[in-house]
């Protein structure tokens, strides 16, 4: 992917919809349609354990009213000196709507020394599908999965619950 700066960020983040897109459908057996809608969300510095991060992320995003690239790409660029790191996912994968979470790590929050090494550089742009652990088991590596998962439905809920069962009966051997 070429340089990031302000006159190709929407390009950009458009292009990268597009194979994050790609991504879901492959990993998923979700319908992901091409109607994007987005939230943006800071990442920040936390001692919190990586389950409430994820709760407290989930609950702000939920009351957030997703938008349209043109929309929030305004939002970008007013941070965009300050950017370090965009991250997009797949936040929610509906029927009609994919919505898609910018997640973006700013500059300022890392440590002074860090800082002073990356200043001048643009930010980097990734596209990310995050994995259920369950499908670390050597029967679910091939299979596709709940694209929704982190939103914790039933169908994930009742994985973990069975997935659990097996470890416990020792029916995994890991």
């Amino acid at each position: 992917m070429n340089t990031i700066t302000k006159t190709t960020l929407h390009n950009n983040l458009s292009d990268a919809t597009i194979s994050l897109l790609e991504m879901a459908r492959e990993a998923s057996w979700n319908t992901i349609t091409d109607n994007c809608l987005y939230v943006t969300s800071e990442i920040e510095n936390s001692t919190q354990d990586f389950c409430d991060l994820h709760k407290s992320r989930k609950q702000k995003n939920d009351q957030k009213i997703p938008q349209s690239l043109a929309d929030v790409t305004p939002q970008l660029l007013s941070l965009f000196d300050n950017l370090h790191d965009i991250n997009l996912y797949v936040y929610k994968a509906e029927r009609n709507v994919t919505i898609i979470e910018i997640a973006y790590y700013l500059k300022t929050s890392l440590d002074a020394r860090c800082r002073d090494t990356i200043i001048i550089d643009p930010p980097m742009l990734h596209c990310k599908i995050p994995i259920p652990n369950y499908r670390a088991l050597k029967e679910d590596r091939d299979k596709k999965f709940d694209i929704n998962w982190q939103l914790n439905p039933l169908n994930h809920r009742l994985r973990v619950f069975w997935t659990r069962l097996k470890y416990k009966l020792g029916m995994y051997p890991f």
